[in-house]
């Protein structure tokens, strides 16, 4: 292996199924029945979908991610706004 290789992260497919599922219990915290929850929840599911394939597609798995994305910053709960869940799934998924 080649230094180079050896320095440049690589994508982590557990730790990003680690990181929706910790986001999703981290959803419960939002009433049921708000309409940001259910995109919310809406969008986990596509994208823990996408990543279900043997071999995610990464244009499939950041469209996903980036509606995620905006549905989680138009939450107006701070404890989902700031999670840190979301910045580290976005920090995995920019190594696709």
């Amino acid at each position: 292996m080649s230094e180079q290789q050896a320095s440049t992260p690589r994508f982590d497919h557990q730790r990003l199924l680690d990181m929706v599922g910790e986001f999703e219990l981290e959803l419960q915290k939002l009433p049921a029945d708000s309409s940001e929850a259910e995109q919310l929840r809406e969008d986990i599911g596509r994208l823990k979908e996408h990543l279900a394939a043997p071999q995610p597609h990464p244009g499939a798995v950041r469209d996903s991610w980036q509606s995620l994305r905006r549905a989680a910053d138009s939450v107006e709960n701070a404890v989902l706004k700031d999670s840190p869940y979301i910045t580290e799934m976005g920090r995995i998924i920019g190594l696709l």
